[in-house]
Order: C-alpha cells, then structure tokens, then sequence
C-alpha cells in the first residue's frame, strides 16, 4: 500500500508540473530579489528556459519595420484604484470598466489586469538602465485572468514604460506615490483610491510611433515563457523625491530598495523595432542616396 501511494503521489507531481510551473528551487511566494532566495535560485522555467525576460535591447540588432500602432480602448478614463503592497512591487488594480490593448501584432484583444513598477527599470537599452519601469500586465481575452494565460503562448501582453530621472516630480504619478506611502511598510497592505483617480493613458509616453517587442516571459516565478512584450522607445520622468517613496517599500526580506531580475540571454529571438510608416524600400531608396551622395562627395574632395 505504501509503494502504491507513493506512485500515486509522484504520478500527481509529473500530472501537475506538466501542466503548471513547478519551482524546483523557490515556492511561489517564498522568493526574493536578493540572498539565499534571489534570482539566481529561481527554479523551473526561470532557469532552463530560453525565452526569458527581461533583455538587453541592442538597437543596432533589432530588425525594423511596422508592425502597425497599439491601440489602449478606455485607457483615457479616469478608474479608481486599489494600490497594495505585495512584497515584491507596488501593485495598481483599476476597477470599473474593463481596460482593453489591441493593434500592432496582437492575435486578439487583451484586457489589462494589473500594472506594476520595478526600480530600477528591468529591461535595459543598449545597457543603459533607466530608474523605474512601468508594466501594464494584460491577459489575452480567451482566457479569464492571467494565472490562466500565463499557460498559453501569447496568453500575456505587456507594456513597458520606461521612466528618467528629474527635477519636477511627475504629477500623474502623484496619486499611486501618495498611495505607496500609505501601504509601504506592511506586505499585504492596500489602500482605494477614490478621490485622486487614475487615467492609464498617462503612464503612458506620448509617442506611441516607436517601441520595441519581443517574445519572453514573466520578469517573476516561475517565469512562464507565454509574454508579448512592448517597450515604449520614448520615456516619462520620475523626481528623486517620488523615486525614494518606491524605494523605501518594505517586504519580508527587508526594505525593497531595488527589484529588477537581471537581463537574460537572447538566445536565437529576434527583437522588432516598429517605426510608423517604416518600409524595406524606403530604408534600401534612404542607404542608396547616402552611398551616392558619399561617392559624390568624395570625387569632388579628389577633384579639388
């Protein structure tokens, strides 16, 4: 009976991990982005994975094109919010009326679950590491949430924006800053926002025409490798005032003074650079002229 129960026991185990993330090395809230727990004991995907994010985005390497604009459906409403605390980030659900991200390669509409910040910003561009970074967390709309997407390729889309530092603090963060004070020292903590509501299109930059995507992953256990990501080129700005509240949020391993996963391997993954109207053509008409016009220039140097 015993040798029965124990293959029933490990038959569940392979049934399970078949179909959900197990981590081998971290459970799902025991995990930290530092010591005995940091990224580097990450289990499961966040380990042998070859789709992992975030990444260094190497400009020079990405191949341009249009991929056609992003398109937010009620991002310029104005929602109430629940801000928490969840030990690892400052978490921002908006309630009300469903908030949608369709266009540019998307297989469907994605409805938007949550978004959340990293300090300093996770993905890095052409190495440089900005100080915070914005994820817009959506779930594609075959599924009911994002634990269920998460299991699917192209389940989850996120958009990224990315934030550099400055005098003036940033006004439009002003209600989730004030609200992170409010919840910063106790992991679990919440609070509503119903007077200072928040508009979703204004965490994002105003120019849309340029972003960067790729095929990753979750930036977190257990890292399933299902992420349309969206890397707004243009960036917003954050005071060192406002910078400070993010940092001093506290979790169970101390205060969160930083909660970035390093940047992973490409692999064998392409980057795309969209760029309004771009074309092959256009670029291969624009290389010609300059090629005709350094010929040009370099025989009347020759001639004088």
């Amino acid at each position: 009976m015993f040798i029965v129960f124990g293959l029933q026991n490990i038959c569940t185990h392979i049934i399970i991990c078949k179909y959900l993330p197990c981590l081998t090395t971290v459970a799902a809230d025991d995990w930290s982005y530092w010591g005995d727990h940091g990224p580097s004991q990450w289990g499961g995907l966040c380990a042998t994975g070859k789709k992992q994010s975030p990444i260094n985005v190497v400009t020079e390497d990405t191949v341009k094109t249009d991929m056609g604009p992003l398109k937010f459906a009620r991002y310029d409403f104005a929602y109430s919010a629940k801000v928490t605390n969840n030990g690892h980030s400052v978490k921002v659900q908006l309630e009300e009326v469903p908030t949608q991200l369709k266009g540019s390669n998307l297989p469907t509409k994605y409805i938007l679950e949550q978004m959340h910040f990293h300090w300093p910003a996770e993905h890095t561009i052409d190495g440089t590491r900005d100080v915070l970074e914005l994820h817009l967390v959506h779930y594609s709309s075959h599924y009911n949430d994002t634990a269920m997407a998460s299991q699917h390729d192209n389940g989850i889309a996120v958009v990224a924006t990315l934030f550099e530092l400055s005098n003036e603090d940033n006004l439009d963060l002003m209600p989730i800053i004030k609200a992170t004070e409010l919840v910063s020292k106790t992991v679990g903590k919440s609070t509503e926002l119903t007077e200072s509501k928040i508009v979703p299109f204004l965490l994002l930059p105003k120019d849309h025409s340029s972003y960067y995507h790729y095929s990753g992953s979750l930036t977190t256990p257990g890292c399933q490798e299902s992420v349309m990501w969206f890397i707004f080129a243009d960036k917003l700005h954050i005071s060192e005032a406002q910078l400070e509240v993010f940092k001093n949020v506290g979790s169970n391993n101390g205060t969160l003074s930083f909660n970035y996963r390093p940047t992973q391997p490409l692999e064998e993954r392409k980057v795309y650079h969209h760029l309004d109207g771009y074309s092959s053509a256009t670029a291969i008409t624009s290389n010609l002229f300059l090629t005709c016009l350094s010929i040009l220039l370099s025989k009347l140097l020759h001639a004088q």
